[in-house]
């Protein structure tokens, strides 16, 4: 079975200051990259918070070079990124896509980012309807990230059907999805079942487990059935990024090291 990249969302590797899971390391982030060299991540997916604060290195020109080096020096590649933005701002909103396409541009080339994933939940989840404003607003941003050769991933709460057909309306090829185990199965989705039906347009992968409530635990403990999800990605030859997003228990750092050796141990199996 191939083996992906397996990287660490930003901020699972450090307490959360504010109590919440989602939570930029703040001035911990170079602390924090090397952590991640040291338990042996791939990579690291920046956390683009729901406000921006040029306390956060990755919206600065400065701050993009020191987060290059500190990167480098780890020996974490930072290819990945999710601009949680998108969660209060709704994608369809007048001017809302094109000031975002142009925040994100320097970023995406100056870090040689191959991915940025839009989480399109909260004030950016599709209606229900017609996804003409939306699919717009995707377009405009994949189009400006695009520019510097990095493609726009989509965490969406729809089944693989609904998936395709906002992915048709968006009518940009490179456009594909990040697929979250956990979030799916919570929806009372079969993360295998619809990973093949998704086939290639499975562009990224958030691993995280889920308990009955909802809830993050330790990898094994929930209810997202990994073996059958590693087999599905295996049958449509994905050999991609997986990052943990996932809970940080009593121990972040050894929390992460034995999700990481979780995953290690599934695709060698």
């Amino acid at each position: 079975m191939p083996t992906p990249s397996v990287g660490i969302f930003q901020g699972r590797l450090v307490p959360s200051a504010t109590g919440e899971l989602q939570c930029h390391p703040g001035d911990r982030w170079a602390e924090e990259l090397a952590l991640a060299g040291a338990i042996g991540f791939d990579h690291v997916e920046l956390l683009m918070a729901r406000r921006r604060t040029t306390a956060d290195p990755v919206w600065t020109a400065a701050g993009r070079v020191a987060l290059r080096e500190a990167a480098g020096a780890a020996g974490v590649a930072l290819v990945s990124a999710c601009c949680e933005e998108v969660l209060d701002r709704p994608l369809d909103a007048p001017g809302v896509a094109d000031e975002l396409a142009v925040a994100l541009a320097p970023v995406a080339a100056d870090l040689g980012l191959r991915i940025v994933v839009l989480p399109l939940f909260e004030a950016s989840a599709p209606s229900g309807g017609p996804p003409d404003g939306l699919a717009a607003g995707i377009a405009t941003v994949a189009r400006a990230l695009a520019a510097s050769g990095t493609a726009l991933v989509l965490e969406v709460p729809l089944p693989a059907d609904g998936s395709r057909a906002l992915l048709d309306a968006v009518g940009e090829p490179g456009v594909r999805l990040c697929y979250d185990l956990g979030n799916a199965t919570a929806a009372g989705l079969d993360p295998a079942v619809e990973i093949r039906a998704l086939g290639s347009l499975v562009g990224h992968v958030h691993a995280k487990d889920k308990d009955a409530t909802g809830t993050n635990v330790e990898f094994g403990t929930g209810r997202v059935d990994f073996v059958d999800a590693a087999d599905a990605l295996a049958a449509i030859g994905y050999a991609d990024l997986v990052t943990i997003e996932a809970t940080r228990g009593d121990d972040p750092v050894a929390t992460a090291t034995r999700h990481r050796a979780f995953l290690l141990d599934l695709w060698r199996a």
